[in-house]
C-alpha cells in the first residue's frame, strides 16, 4: 500500500513544481509586456525640442528658451555696461531711483567735480580724491579739537596737520593711534594742478605748504576742493559677542554729505563683483559685500535675481528633461529587477558565460540600484572578468537610459570557476590535447592546420594594426573543434590619445571581426569566430559607456555608473563639473524630500527663501522633481522664493552693518563675509562626504551580504 502512495506523492511535487514554474514565467511574461510598453512610450516620445526640432514644443522647452534669451540679455547688459561703451558716465539710472521707496537715500551727481570721499574702517578714517585730473596733486588734512573751536575768529593750531602728495586721485589714511578721546573737526582740501605734469610725491611737507599758501593768491594756478566734517573717539567697555571686558577704541563719522550717485560702468564692474561673490559665497555674501560698499539695494537684488532666473529657467527644464518620468513610465522594484535580469541574460549569451539567475540580487533604492552576480565561464569564455563586467554594466546603463532611469548603478560580479583567478583565456594546453593513437594522421594535419590559421592571423592582425594606427599590447588565437577565439589588447599610438583617439573598442572589435572573418574564412571550416577587442589604457567607465562615474573612498570603495544620456542635457549636466554638483544637489533633495512632501508649494518656496540651507533655485528645483510636483509649479515656487531672498537680503544687509557697528563689530563684517563663505564650501563637502558615505556604506552592506 506504501508503494502506492510514494509514486502519488512524488507525481504532486512535480505537478507543484510545474505549476511554481508556470506561474512565474507568467509573471516574468506579464512584467516583460509591461517593460516593452513602457520602453515603446520612451523611445517614440514624438517630436522634442531637445532632440528632434528647434521649434518649442512645450512648457519647458518655452521656460529654456526665456531662460537664454533673459541671461542674453542681463550677462550682455552687465558687460557692455562694465566696458563703457554705452552711456558709460551716465547716472541716470542711480540718480532717477535714489531718494524713491527702492532707495531711501538719495545720490547727488558729482560727475563734473572734484570731489572727495571718506569712510572708517577698521576705526581709522579712509580718505580719497576722485575725478583729480592725471596731474600733480596732494592731500592736505587739517585736524581740530572741537572744544577750542571758536565762533569767530581764525581757528587755532591744528592738533594734526597730514599731507600727501602725487599725481591724479590720491588716498590717505588717519589713524585713530594718532589721537586721544574726544570730537574733532576735520578739514580735507585736495589740491592740483590744471596743467602742471611735475609729480609732487617727492616734495617735502614745507614745499607742499608752500604751494597751497601760493594757492590763496593765486587760484589761476591750481584747483582747490574742500570737505568739512567730524569725528568722535571714545574708549568703551566692549559687550558683543565677540568679546566681554575688553576695551575698545571707537571712531565714528559724522559727515551729512549725500553718497555720489553711481554710473552706469561702476554699475557693471559692481554687478560682475557681486556675481562672482554670490558664485562663491551665495547670496548673503554677495549682499553684505554690497551692502558695507553703499550699493543700492535695488541693484543688489537685481543682479543676483537675475542670476536666479538665468541658471533656473536654463538648468531646471535640462534636469527636468533628464530626470523626469510620467507616472506610468516609473519602474516598481518588481520590473527593475526583471529588467535587470533579463538584460544580464542576453549579455551573457553574446559574452559565452553561465549566469546564476537565481543568486541575482538586486537592491532598488532612492539613492542607487545595486546588483550582485555569479557566473560561470564556458570553453567558449575568452573574455576576463573586468570585461565581463563591464559589457554587462555597459548593457544595463544602455537600459537605464532607455527607461529614463538616472540612479547610479553598482554591480558586483563574481566568477565561480577556475578561471576567475587568473582572468585569462582558456588554456591552450588543455584545448589542445589530443590522445594517443595508431593513427597519427589526425593530429599532425590539425598542427598544421592551426599553423596557417595562426599565420593568415597574423599577417592580418599586422594590417588592422597599421590600419586604425594601434600597437599590438597582446594578441592571441586559438581553437578547438567548435569555435576559433581571438583576443586583442590594443592601445593607441598618437599623442593626446586620451583626447584625440576617437575610436570605441565596440567600434573596433567590430571591424576586426569583419576583417578575420574575411581573412579566414577558408579556415574557419564552419567553426564560429569569437573576437574580443579592448583598449589597454580603457577604465571599467570607458568600457560601460558610462555617462557619470564616482568613485569611493579608501573607507568605503566602490564604482557607480550613470546611464548616459546624449543630446543637449547629458552635453550640459554629464561633463564632471556639473555632475558634482547635480549629484550634491540631487541628494539634498532626497534628505529634505519629506518637508514638501507635507507642506507642498508653499513648503518649496519657504526653503528656497531662508538662507543658510543650501537651498537656492536649483536645490528647490531638485526638490521638486523628486516629489514630483508639476514643473509649472516647481518654476512658480522657485522664483517666488528666489524672489523673496534677494529682496530680503538686499534691503536688511545695510541693516545688519549698522547693527554690527553699534555693537563694535563692524571690524568682523570681512571676517562675517568669509564666514559664509566658509559654512557655503564646508556645507558642499559635508553633503558630498555624506553621499559618498550612504552611497557606498549601504552598497558594500549589501555585497557582502549577498556573497554569503
Amino acid at each position: 500500500m506504501g508503494e502506492d502512495i510514494l509514486p502519488s506523492a512524488s507525481l504532486e511535487d512535480e505537478e507543484k513544481q510545474l505549476t511554481g514554474a508556470s506561474s512565474n514565467s507568467e509573471a516574468e511574461e506579464r512584467i516583460d509586456v509591461e517593460l516593452d510598453r513602457i520602453r515603446d512610450r520612451r523611445e517614440n516620445p514624438g517630436q522634442s525640442f531637445l532632440y528632434n526640432t528647434v521649434v518649442p514644443q512645450k512648457f519647458d522647452d518655452y521656460t529654456l528658451v526665456f531662460g537664454l534669451i533673459a541671461g542674453l540679455i542681463f550677462f550682455g547688459s552687465i558687460t557692455i555696461a562694465s566696458s563703457g561703451l554705452i552711456l558709460g558716465n551716465s547716472i541716470v539710472i542711480d540718480d532717477t531711483l535714489s531718494g524713491t521707496p527702492l532707495d531711501p537715500n538719495d545720490c547727488v551727481d558729482k560727475r563734473g567735480e572734484v570731489w572727495i570721499d571718506t569712510w572708517v574702517d577698521h576705526d581709522d578714517l579712509q580718505i580719497e580724491s576722485h575725478n583729480v585730473p592725471p596731474s600733480s596733486s596732494a592731500i592736505f588734512v587739517y585736524v581740530w579739537n572741537a572744544s577750542s573751536m571758536g565762533t569767530e575768529g581764525t581757528p587755532p593750531d591744528a592738533v594734526i596737520d597730514s599731507l600727501v602728495g602725487g599725481l591724479g586721485d590720491l588716498e590717505l589714511e588717519l589713524n585713530k593711534e594718532d589721537l586721544a578721546d574726544g570730537e574733532y573737526v576735520l578739514r580735507i582740501l585736495v589740491l592740483y594742478s590744471e596743467n602742471s605734469s611735475y609729480d609732487w610725491s617727492d616734495l617735502s611737507a614745507a614745499e607742499l605748504s608752500e604751494k597751497l599758501n601760493d594757492s590763496s593768491t593765486k587760484e589761476d594756478r591750481y584747483g582747490i576742493a574742500t570737505k568739512d566734517l567730524e569725528i568722535e573717539l571714545h574708549t568703551s567697555e566692549s559687550s558683543s559677542i565677540f568679546g566681554s571686558g575688553e576695551n575698545h577704541r571707537k571712531m565714528e563719522e559724522f559727515d551729512d554729505e549725500k553718497r555720489a550717485c553711481l554710473t552706469i560702468q561702476r554699475m557693471g564692474v559692481w554687478g560682475w563683483g557681486l556675481m562672482g561673490a554670490e558664485w562663491v559665497g551665495g547670496r548673503e555674501t554677495a549682499m553684505l559685500t554690497g551692502g558695507n560698499a553703499e550699493i543700492p539695494p535695488w541693484y543688489m537684488a537685481i543682479v543676483s535675481l537675475g542670476m536666479s532666473v538665468f541658471f533656473l529657467c536654463v538648468q531646471y527644464p535640462l534636469m527636468h528633461r533628464l530626470y523626469h518620468r510620467e507616472t506610468d513610465d516609473l519602474l516598481s522594484s518588481e520590473q527593475m529587477k526583471r529588467l535587470i535580469c533579463r538584460t544580464i541574460e542576453n549579455a551573457c549569451k553574446r559574452l559565452q558565460i553561465n549566469p546564476d539567475l537565481e543568486s541575482i540580487r538586486v537592491q532598488d533604492r532612492a539613492i542607487s540600484v545595486d546588483v550582485f552576480l555569479r557566473y560561470r565561464t564556458t570553453r567558449k569564455t575568452i573574455m576576463s572578468p573586468i570585461e565581463v563586467k563591464g559589457t554587462i554594466i555597459k548593457d544595463i546603463l544602455n537600459e537605464f537610459r532607455i527607461f529614463g532611469e538616472m540612479r547610479p548603478l553598482q554591480i558586483k560580479t563574481v566568477c565561480t570557476d577556475s578561471n576567475a583567478d587568473s582572468g585569462e583565456t582558456p588554456d591552450f594546453d588543455t584545448l589542445g590535447t589530443v590522445s594517443l593513437a595508431d593513427d597519427y594522421s589526425v593530429f599532425f594535419s590539425s598542427i598544421g592546420q592551426f599553423g596557417k590559421l595562426e599565420e593568415s592571423f597574423r599577417e592580418s592582425m599586422s594590417r588592422w594594426f597599421r590600419k586604425h594606427d594601434v600597437a599590438d599590447y597582446g594578441s592571441a588565437i586559438m581553437a578547438d573543434e567548435d569555435a576559433v577565439f581571438v583576443r586583442v589588447i590594443y592601445r593607441p599610438v598618437m599623442k593626446f590619445a586620451y583626447f584625440l583617439f576617437k575610436p570605441t573598442y565596440e567600434h573596433l572589435q567590430g571591424d576586426l571581426r569583419t576583417q578575420l572573418g574575411s581573412d579566414l574564412e577558408h579556415l574557419l571550416e564552419g567553426r564560429e569566430l569569437v573576437v574580443s577587442a579592448r583598449n589597454e589604457k580603457s577604465t571599467l567607465g570607458d568600457r560601460a559607456v558610462a555617462g557619470r562615474v564616482e568613485q569611493g573612498s579608501e573607507e568605503h570603495t566602490g564604482e557607480a555608473m550613470v546611464a548616459k544620456r546624449d543630446g543637449i542635457p547629458g552635453a550640459l549636466l554629464q561633463n564632471p563639473f556639473m555632475g558634482d554638483i547635480l549629484s550634491s544637489v540631487e541628494y539634498v533633495a532626497h534628505k529634505n524630500r519629506k518637508r514638501i512632501d507635507k507642506y507642498g508649494f508653499w513648503g518649496l518656496i519657504v526653503f528656497v527663501w531662508i538662507p543658510f540651507m543650501a537651498s537656492g533655485v536649483l536645490v528647490g528645483a531638485m526638490l521638486g522633481l523628486v516629489a514630483r510636483m508639476r514643473f509649472q509649479r516647481v518654476l512658480a515656487a522657485c522664483f517666488i522664493g528666489g524672489t523673496a531672498a534677494s529682496v530680503t537680503w538686499a534691503y536688511t544687509a545695510r541693516g545688519i552693518i549698522e547693527v554690527m557697528e553699534r555693537y563694535h563689530a563692524e571690524a568682523f563684517i570681512p571676517f562675517i563675509i568669509l564666514l559664509a563663505i566658509g559654512f557655503t564650501w564646508l556645507k558642499i563637502r559635508d553633503n558630498k562626504r555624506h553621499r559618498r558615505e550612504e552611497l557606498f556604506k549601504d552598497s558594500m552592506s549589501f555585497f557582502a551580504g549577498a556573497s554569503e
